[in-house]
């Protein structure tokens, strides 16, 4: 994307106006913020392709400097060159080739245009051509480039200028700097030129530009955030594998030692073998994750986003990772290794004898003499197997706070989406009214439908010397655009006064009886209002108020959208010039579903790894903690301990652990979700939906289930022991 926005020299600034004139280009391109600038006109129009007509969006251009076509077949654009250049993925979905004439109309007027070339243009990465749409459908509309020369009608009046700023350097990850850059640029063309109508997009506010900055910076999450906590369960399933391995060989490695090999030899062969089998796991496990998960997450921007030459990439990250845990499992098994071969042959070759442990505080204490004898004996196993317990825990931990994590996102998406549409905005229908719609219009449509009018718009939030972009919605009577307080109980906006939502509050420090400003662009006059209400909201974030409160302050109520109960005939979108969309309640929910699936099979997807690195965990250790206490099972086999009380008595030690590991996960998994969703999109507040206790019973009860699964396939070796092999060792 960056590759893509220097190469095409994406537009710093975008200025829209009922028309601007050669002088108003001039004037802007004399102001020392800026390096250049161009005009383009751009209409909605139509090409008639076999019989049929699909939807085409002209763009009439006097230059190709700024946010330029890029292109990707035919010859180039030149000034004052006849001809169109269409998007290439419209020319490939719909058959068109270079060197085609097409029937196109634009504004009512029938002309044809050769086809020069195919192109692509960054100011078209995330394209809906009109309203009737809520996704996109890349090739199934396209945009087109013309020369302004070539406009069928009377008269061009340009409605846009592209601005470079001086002093921005960076196209995707822009400083601060370069974004007070960019306002300042802004109000000098304020000031500059006059226009009733004139309004600003800064780059990072660009609608292509900001919805894919949303999604990067959710996957973000996922290639930072998940990679470090697998990384931390990887290493405890390292660690444990490898000392189960040497543990297992102890017999081998004395003999070794005792036939004359040196401890180099023996040293080399087990620590190159653990590397071999560690480097084959990791690159597996990376060609594995290529072809899942990467390979969903890349189809799934390819079918939003319109980038040319983006292909899938090795991570640095990826090698780095591939690297490192072969070496985690060499230095691992060498500590293992060490460990056994400083010991002579003949030490070596008896099992390792039991740990001994002093009296814990606990056996010093009158409750211990209470206890029953499992008890007494877990609690001493504990005690003097301490790491193995805390890395335990942490194996246990780690799964139960991921399977929240998983459970919880699940959950959250369902209740945003009954919170949203049906809670906040039960309306069945909402049609938004296109720009410059008069007030009347929009009131006549609500009488029609017995709807609620809304006016939403950005603004500039200001307190103190803190200022952000935010949106402001002003409300007129009505039942259908509802607000709820940080409480969650539904809450009436103040007579006088604004609301603001809670993270925006939290972003200006503001609390309830602050005052604070806000100014509508592109007028410069500040608005001073008292806060009276908090209320949240899970997606749209700024301040709230009544109709009659807009109005006390001087301004203009103008209603650009309408929610009603009624049905709205779909077609008015072709019919009437002054709507814009009708889309139903049951659109907004599909489209909502259909954007989070990805995410949501990703984080299914770390939800199985996650249980499967558990599994893994919880076994070698098991494994480990079965093989340390061969001799004392033994010991009570002997004593005439029946195999079914000693696998319980394992069995109480492991649901002891896993309590405690399970209990702090699943008190660390909201912090972790509230995090993640926070990364996944920094406008929505998902948090502050209702959470059912759901998320914490699957997450305790599977991590329960596995743990005891896994125990019980280990504990069932107590009736294979040889209780004459396990207690001869040690004489």
């Amino acid at each position: 994307l960056e590759r893509y926005y220097i190469q095409t020299d994406f537009a710093d600034l975008e200025a829209t106006s009922e028309g601007f004139t050669t002088e108003d280009l001039l004037t802007v391109r004399m102001l020392p913020s800026v390096k250049n600038a161009e005009l383009r006109y751009t209409v909605n129009g139509r090409a008639r392709l076999g019989g049929a007509e699909k939807k085409l969006e002209f763009n009439y251009i006097d230059g190709n400097e700024i946010s330029k076509m890029l292109l990707v077949s035919g010859e180039p654009y030149e000034k004052e060159k006849s001809g169109i250049w269409i998007n290439s993925d419209f020319a490939v979905r719909q058959g068109i080739n270079v060197g085609d004439t097409l029937q196109l109309t634009c504004e009512g007027v029938d002309f044809y245009e050769t086809v020069r070339g195919t192109v692509s243009n960054p100011e078209h990465v995330y394209f809906l051509i009109d309203g009737t749409y809520i996704e996109p459908d890349i090739g199934g509309y396209g945009y087109a480039f013309l020369d302004a020369g070539e406009y069928p009608g009377e008269s061009l009046l340009f409605d846009t200028m592209y601005v470079d700023v001086y002093g921005v350097e960076h196209q995707y990850y822009l400083t601060d700097e370069e974004k007070a850059a960019i306002d300042g640029c802004r109000q000098d063309i304020t000031q500059a030129i006059s226009k009733t109508s004139l309004a600003f997009t800064a780059k990072q506010k660009q609608t292509g530009y900001d919805s894919i900055a949303v999604d990067v910076g959710s996957y973000k999450t996922l290639r930072t955030f998940f990679p470090a906590i697998f990384m931390m369960i990887a290493v405890l399933g390292i660690v444990t594998t490898m000392t189960r391995l040497v543990t297992k060989q102890r017999t081998v490695i004395g003999t070794l030692k005792a036939l004359g090999f040196s401890n180099v030899v023996v040293m080399i062969h087990y620590v190159s073998y653990s590397v071999v089998i560690a480097l084959t796991g990791a690159i597996l496990g990376a060609v594995v994750g290529w072809y899942t998960l990467g390979a969903s997450i890349f189809d799934s921007m390819k079918a939003y986003y319109c980038i040319p030459g983006y292909s899938m990439e090795v991570s640095g990250t990826v090698v780095i990772t591939i690297v490192l845990i072969p070496v985690i499992a060499g230095v691992t098994n060498y500590m293992a290794c060490r460990k056994l071969l400083v010991q002579r042959a003949s030490e070596i070759l008896r099992p390792e004898p039991p740990a001994v442990m002093g009296a814990g505080l606990l056996e010093k204490t009158p409750l211990w003499s209470k206890m029953n004898f499992a008890t007494r004996w877990n609690l001493r196993d504990v005690n003097r197997n301490r790491l193995r317990t805390i890395a335990a825990v942490l194996g246990v931990l780690q799964c139960a706070m991921l399977l929240y994590t998983a459970f919880g996102v699940n959950e959250l998406n369902k209740s945003v989406e009954n919170w949203e549409y049906s809670e906040l905005s039960p309306a069945n229908y909402t049609v938004t009214f296109s720009a410059g719609t008069d007030y009347g219009t929009v009131y006549d449509y609500a009488r029609q439908y017995s709807g609620q009018m809304v006016q939403s718009a950005p603004a500039d939030l200001i307190s103190g010397d803190d200022s952000g972009l935010y949106r402001i919605t002003v409300v007129d009577e009505g039942n259908l655009y509802r607000f709820q307080a940080e409480n969650g109980d539904y809450t009436k906006l103040p007579d006088h006064g604004v609301a603001i939502s809670k993270r925006a509050a939290d972003r200006f420090g503001i609390a309830v009886g602050d005052t604070m400003g806000f100014r509508m662009p592109p007028a410069s006059k500040v608005y001073d209002v008292k806060v009276e209400l908090i209320y949240k909201a899970p997606n749209s974030q700024g301040i709230a108020m009544k109709r009659s409160c807009f109005e006390e302050l001087g301004a203009d109520f103008r209603p650009d959208t309408l929610y009603t109960d009624m049905t709205v005939p779909f077609t008015y979108v072709n019919d009437r010039t002054e709507i814009a969309s009708v889309f139903s309640k049951e659109q907004y929910i599909r489209s909502m579903k259909a954007k989070g699936a990805s995410f949501d099979y990703s984080v299914l997807y770390i939800m199985v790894i996650a249980v499967a690195i558990g599994i893994v965990v919880m076994y070698n250790l098991g494994i480990l903690s079965f093989i340390e206490k061969v001799r004392e099972i033994a010991t009570l086999k002997v004593l005439g301990f029946p195999t079914n009380k000693i696998r319980w008595i394992l069995q109480q030690q492991n649901i002891f652990i896993t309590g405690i590991g399970t209990a702090i996960g699943l008190a660390l998994g909201p912090t972790v979700l509230e995090f993640m969703m926070a990364e996944v999109d920094v406008d929505a507040d998902y948090m502050y939906s209702r959470m059912s206790p759901m998320p914490y019973v699957y997450a305790f009860a599977l991590s329960f289930i596995l743990s005891i699964a896994v125990n019980s396939i280990i504990s069932s070796k107590v009736k294979d022991i040889d209780m004459v092999e396990a207690l001869k060792g040690v004489e």
